[in-house]
């Protein structure tokens, strides 16, 4: 019932399928319910003892659920996905483990500023991008089954945020990396062996040149991506930076002082891999690179109350993204009189976050760290901290 699971239910009903629905965690709103009755659709709080021809299920979720059901053929909510999809408009499906809402609105942005339209779906919202960057017309899941409900419209390129897998049946799939292979369904299986249903059959796919011998295993005929960008100047916080681009012949870009720009190197890398893919111009692409912001919430500085203050809020926040965050600033020399702050925002997603690894991380860059409750309330910031970071982690990874 989570991530989509009654969408797929009801292309399943729809095909004359008996078809019952498991809110395994408990969780699914009693109007969802009701709305999948509507449908003559059965929703239980477990499985069903019985015999079934099939169960769909995200590959993150533990088997122990089954019970002691025959579950018949189990399938992906990814591979489900790519039975039902026919959106024939052109897609680009980004996962992986880090930089991937950095990517789609790189990719986003360089697709539009060349004159196409682009529809963009991400954790932050989907909807269009436009002169003015990225309107959000609706909140909305990036689990796979919501590459099914992608807006309406006459868009040139729809580009899609997958958390973990996708359709299969993109036009360009890509992977961000796998900086950690973490283990899910109960470390049951490996997040790659879910990111891999992003593979498609139809058209190119992108990985990390670094990780293209891995990834490897599952597909054949990967490219490639990284080494066209080169930082040329001295990263320091708040002033641009010098890199030098190779696109079609090497130039010189200043990126825009307004966000920490190292942070978007590799989601640079990917955006122009997958730009060059499609033909877009030159001139076009650099012109994009130096008029980007950065992604809202996503490593931008501001200045307030007489400091300067970077808020990094993503689900996907953990030991690694901070890391990267306080690495960057370390490059930038920029830590001194800094203090990092984490709020898990609610009780239940603190519970994920692994406390420990995250402490062991900041006090290896010598910044003191304080972490909320969960629960709304926000400590004082002392008067003499000069860069204040601020780390919120909305909802689960």
């Amino acid at each position: 019932m989570v991530h989509g699971g009654d969408l797929l239910a009801r292309r399943h009903q729809a095909e004359g399928d008996d078809v019952t629905c498991v809110d395994v965690y408990g969780i699914c709103p009693q109007e969802r319910k009701d709305d999948l009755a509507s449908y003559d659709i059965r929703v239980a709080g477990e499985v069903p003892p019985g015999k079934y021809d099939m169960t769909v299920m995200p590959k993150h979720c533990p088997m122990r659920f089954i019970g002691d059901a025959d579950p018949g053929e189990v399938v992906t909510f990814s591979q489900d996905v790519g039975r039902f999809i026919d959106d024939t408009r052109f897609r680009i499906e980004v996962t992986g483990v880090k930089g991937k809402t950095s990517a789609c609105y790189l990719i986003s942005k360089m697709l539009h500023d060349s004159g196409r339209r682009v529809l963009l779906h991400s954790s932050r919202g989907e909807g269009p991008w436009t002169d003015d960057g990225h309107r959000i017309d609706r909140k909305v899941s990036i689990a796979p089954p919501y590459l099914m409900t992608l807006a309406a419209g006459d868009y040139d390129a729809v580009v899609c945020e997958v958390s973990l897998g996708g359709s299969g049946k993109a036009d360009i799939a890509c992977i961000t990396n796998l900086v950690e292979d973490y283990g899910i369904a109960k470390n049951t299986f490996k997040a790659s062996e879910a990111k891999r249903d992003v593979f498609t059959d139809r058209g190119t796919n992108i990985v990390l040149d670094s990780e293209k011998e891995f990834w490897s295993q599952y597909h054949d005929g990967l490219v490639g991506y990284g080494g066209r960008i080169s930082v040329l100047s001295e990263p320091r916080l708040g002033k641009p930076l010098r890199v030098s681009v190779d696109y079609d012949g090497v130039s010189e870009v200043e990126l825009d002082p307004s966000y920490i720009q190292t942070e978007y190197i590799g989601a640079m890398e990917l955006a122009l891999e997958v730009c060059h893919t499609m033909g877009v111009p030159r001139e076009s692409v650099l012109r994009s690179l130096a008029d980007f912001r950065g992604v809202p919430g996503r490593g931008i500085i501001a200045h307030e109350d007489g400091r300067t203050v970077i808020r990094e809020r993503n689900p996907g926040i953990s030991h690694i993204s901070i890391g990267r965050t306080l690495q960057c600033l370390r490059e930038m020399d920029a830590l001194d009189g800094a203090m990092v702050l984490l709020d898990p925002v609610s009780r239940k997603v603190c519970d994920k976050l692994d406390r420990d690894q995250i402490e062991k991380v900041v006090a290896e860059y010598g910044v003191p760290l304080v972490i909320t409750r969960g629960d709304g309330e926000r400590p004082e910031v002392p008067s003499d901290v000069k860069l204040f970071i601020e780390f919120i982690k909305e909802a689960y990874q």
